[in-house]
């Protein structure tokens, strides 16, 4: 695999990784979605501590994923079942 070393900055503080390069695109949109969430906090929350913003943002994007995997997951679902029902549909005819 083609490893590529990228500098993010999160929270106003530089980070060095090494990554493969086709995930280059997925870790940048995440610190972007990482830094815009600590830009919200910080807009509505009295929160200062650098620590206690990371936190809530890293919650956050947490949730905001798995709440989208699950409608996802739900949707395929729903998906298979009609499939399902479709066949067993054509079986009593």
């Amino acid at each position: 695999m083609d490893e590529r070393s990228i500098r993010v900055e999160l929270a106003g503080r530089a980070y060095p990784l090494t990554i493969q390069q086709m995930e280059e695109e997925h870790v940048r949109a995440a610190v972007d979605e990482i830094n815009e969430s600590i830009d919200r906090l910080k807009a509505g929350y009295p929160l200062t501590d650098k620590q206690d913003l990371l936190a809530m943002a890293a919650l956050e994007v947490t949730v905001r994923a798995m709440n989208t995997n699950a409608s996802k997951q739900e949707a395929d679902a729903a998906q298979a079942l009609a499939g399902i029902e479709k066949l067993l549909a054509d079986l009593e005819t």
